[in-house]
């Protein structure tokens, strides 16, 4: 037999001092526990481990988030708060807690909290984390200890899953006793717990969550959703391996019992997960963080006590009624201590050689040497069994206002008992079985009788109601129950969690929802289903059509510049809008629209509720035409040549007057053939808005070109360049002076723009005669002849 001290805290080793010690928190884990037959009523119960001391009486509780799994989002956050009062962790052996200095509390945080079914329904479900600080700094198996916090963790799922509420409560777990492990010695620790819904548990070693944001001592309780950092393991740890040892620190994924064979001093953490299954299928999960102290335990005489019950020498069970109780007796030994427990757990004040046991359960003494710290002795085991002790109802179904029936059974492990089932205070005739079918609110209870004892035992109570009438309303979303032409219209099933639609007194296939788009006139009806099952069906809902209306809009007239004058609109049925560029209320404006095409609209709706019908028009705002044209021309004759104005405000209607030469007088820009005379041209444009504009231009036609035979260029401001009227009708005329010994001394540019001045280079040419030639067109002869130059 050995001693074991489980511990939850920080704590140095044997051999260091105590002054060195401080308070922190050790573990826990999160529960959540249905309330009653309220839907969405839970108790959120946060159980926390501390070292006790100043430190530990100054925790306060703290805020918790509910997060929903599929995209971390913040459901919403509350606070928990102390309930009941503080217990002590307690020892089986006191003498090796004291010399280790071991004083340890437990904690219960709590608070209650309304979920709405209906918002709680994302199939991928929800968690709920607490997050504090701080680990022990004298932890063997992290890194950084001491800035390394605490994430409780567990996960639920929706609470409506295929339309029907879905209960559920997370797993329970007992209290822990107080124990360490000795080095090389094979050690177990029931670590499991229960399930009120009868789910299946499966338990699995994982590594802690540290705290998120926090660095485990500067940053307290915080509420952040997930991902959660993991702690950093030293090297050479980790989840599977969170002890040095021979057999490694292991949990049996059915029963929860963790077994390990250390072989290194120290203080270690580690982690549980506990999986919850429905059917096969995870439904949760909640994690628990704790530490194990492993130490070197002196040798020593192990105790071996033994154990009998007074009433019943030599055997190991007894049946007792409730207000009796069995005496449970050790071996005496005044060297010894002794710690009773039940269910693996130690009794607080349960220290002497006997008890009286008044409790179900499995009960053993644990016996260790006085003023020693030694290995304790284990008891073989008592069975007390307590006639009714665990004696519940269970319910299933449900009344609705007025149809509906509730199952009702007594679960107990006893078999030798009879039933009498108690509706608000009265025996029910004939209701002397296990289980009852009722259609009658009420109190339920069962007294059940020991056939053998003749005790009297009562389970719990059931109260068993009708819940409100489900009162389904059918509502449009437009407000009004009429349907606009080719439009649809969203109604709106309230009342429930499901629905189903009729449609003129017929089921509408496939659509379940609290919404439905209809686009035909009729009478509507639908069916909500609440969470119980029980429906509702509302009052028909008929919608009537909308009558179409054709909506017209008389044509715009085109108007020439934006100072035309604004003019009224007209559409047709009377009391609709219009809308659009230069519109203020009805009337058009081509100031405030300026140049070009504006769609103008007018819109009227059928009914308050129902789109516009619109009618489209095209206000044109055209541009006053422009026409750039020189004023007057000078050509030769017999010339063919092309008029081309420039034209702007997109005309396309051309007429010039007169015509003659012209080889199209509608043409904008037309060819002026062979012409022989002066004439005279006035164009006139218009563009498809009817706006309008003239010019004129004047041709000058020269029938050759007149040379003088001589100049007198002596600066007298007379006939001192040698000019050639008519030239300016040949642009691509040149003109060449030679001297009497063909030297070229002047050659113009085309066109004769700077006549000759009677210089070379800037020097006077002497007076006396010069040749000339003149190039005019290419089908008329060079002009040839002979210059004076007299000065």
């Amino acid at each position: 037999m050995r001693l074991t001290l489980f511990v939850f805290v920080w704590i140095l080793l044997i051999l260091l001092p105590g002054s060195l010690r401080a308070t922190h928190q050790v573990g826990g884990q999160i529960e959540m526990r249905s309330i009653g037959t309220v839907p969405g009523a839970y108790r959120i119960i946060v159980t926390n481990y501390m070292e006790a001391g100043r430190r530990a009486d100054q925790q306060g509780g703290g805020a918790l988030g509910i997060f929903r799994k599929r995209d971390n989002g913040l459901m919403m956050s509350f606070t928990v708060s102390e309930t009941g009062q503080r217990q002590p962790v307690i020892y089986a052996n006191s003498v090796c807690a004291d010399q280790r200095n071991l004083s340890f509390i437990v904690a219960t945080f709590e608070a209650t909290i309304q979920l709405d079914p209906a918002t709680y329904s994302d199939p991928e479900g929800y968690y709920i984390s607490y997050q504090t600080r701080n680990r022990n700094g004298s932890i063997t198996n992290l890194v950084n200890p001491i800035q390394t916090g605490y994430t409780f963790y567990m996960e639920f799922p929706a609470l409506v899953q295929g339309g029907r509420l879905f209960v559920n409560s997370s797993p329970r777990f007992p209290a822990i006793n107080g124990e360490y492990i000795c080095i090389n010695e094979p050690f177990t620790f029931p670590f499991g717990g229960t399930d009120a819904d009868g789910d299946e548990l499966r338990y699995s070693m994982i590594t802690p969550l540290n705290q998120k944001n926090g660095n485990g001592q500067g940053q307290g309780n915080i509420v952040a959703p997930a991902p959660y950092p993991d702690v950093t393991w030293a090297a050479g740890y980790s989840a599977d391996n969170a002890i040095k040892a021979s057999q490694p620190l292991r949990v049996n994924a059915q029963t929860g019992q963790l077994s390990v064979t250390a072989t290194q001093l120290g203080l270690f953490v580690f982690a549980v997960r506990v999986e919850e299954f429905r059917n096969g299928v995870k439904i949760g999960e909640v994690r628990r963080d704790f530490q194990f102290l492993v130490v070197d335990c002196p040798p020593a005489r192990t105790p071996e006590p033994t154990v009998q019950i007074i009433t019943r020498p030599g055997q190991q069970s007894t049946t007792i009624c409730r207000s009796d109780s069995a005496v449970l007796e050790a071996s005496f030994d005044p060297n010894w201590n002794y710690q009773w427990r039940r269910d693996g757990v130690n009794l607080s004040g349960a220290t002497s050689a006997t008890l009286a046991a008044r409790a179900t359960g499995l009960y053993t003494v644990v016996a260790s040497t006085k003023n020693i710290c030694s290995k304790v002795g284990n008891s073989e085991v008592l069975a007390v069994s307590v006639v009714g002790s665990d004696a519940r109802l269970a319910t299933a179904g449900h009344l609705c206002a007025t149809t509906g029936s509730v199952s009702l059974s007594a679960e107990s492990s006893e078999t030798e008992v009879t039933y009498q089932w108690f509706r608000n205070g009265l025996p029910l005739a004939g209701q002397t079985v296990d289980s009852l079918r009722t259609s009658q609110p009420g109190r339920y209870w069962v007294v059940m009788t020991h056939q053998t004892l003749g005790c009297l035992s009562r389970t719990d109570t059931a109260d068993v109601s009708r819940s409100a009438a489900v009162s389904a309303v059918v509502t449009s979303e437009s407000g009004f129950n009429r349907l606009c032409p080719q439009a649809t219209l969203s109604l709106r099933g309230s009342g429930g969690l499901t629905y189903s639609w009729q449609f003129n007194g017929q089921p509408v296939a496939g659509v379940t929802s609290a919404q439905y788009s209809i686009s035909a006139v009729g009478s509507y009806v639908v069916t909500a289903e609440d969470i119980y099952g029980c429906q509702g069906v509302s009052a028909p809902v008929s919608i009537t059509p909308v009558p179409p209306i054709t909506v017209l809009l008389d044509s715009l007239p085109a108007v020439c510049g934006p100072n035309a004058p604004a003019y009224s609109l007209q559409g047709k049925p009377a009391g609709g809008i219009y809308e659009g560029t230069g519109v203020a209320e009805d009337e058009f404006s081509p100031l405030r629209a300026g140049i070009g095409n504006h769609t103008v609209t007018y819109t009227v709706k059928p009914a308050p509720e129902c789109a516009g019908v619109v009618a489209t028009r095209t206000a044109v705002v055209s541009p006053i035409p422009t026409i750039d044209l020189v004023d007057s021309l000078i050509t030769y004759k017999g010339n063919t040549f092309a008029l081309t104005p420039g034209l702007t405000g997109s005309p396309n209607q051309f007429q010039w007057a007169s015509g003659q030469y012209l080889d199209n007088a509608n043409a904008a820009s037309p060819t002026v053939q062979s012409i022989q005379n002066d004439i005279t041209y006035t164009i006139y444009v218009a563009n498809s808005s009817g706006c309008e504009a003239r010019d004129t231009i004047h041709i000058t036609v020269y029938a050759r070109v007149w040379v003088p035979e001589a100049f007198t260029p002596n600066g007298d401001g007379m006939n001192d360049t040698w000019d050639l009227p008519g030239i300016e009708a040949f642009p691509d005329a040149v003109v060449t002076v030679f001297n009497r010994w063909g030297e070229v001394i002047f050659r113009s540019d085309k066109g004769y723009k700077e006549p000759f001045d009677g210089t070379l280079n800037g020097n006077v040419l002497p007076p006396g005669l010069y040749a000339y030639t003149v190039y005019t067109v290419p089908e008329k002869p060079v002009l040839r002849g002979s210059l004076v130059i007299a000065r």
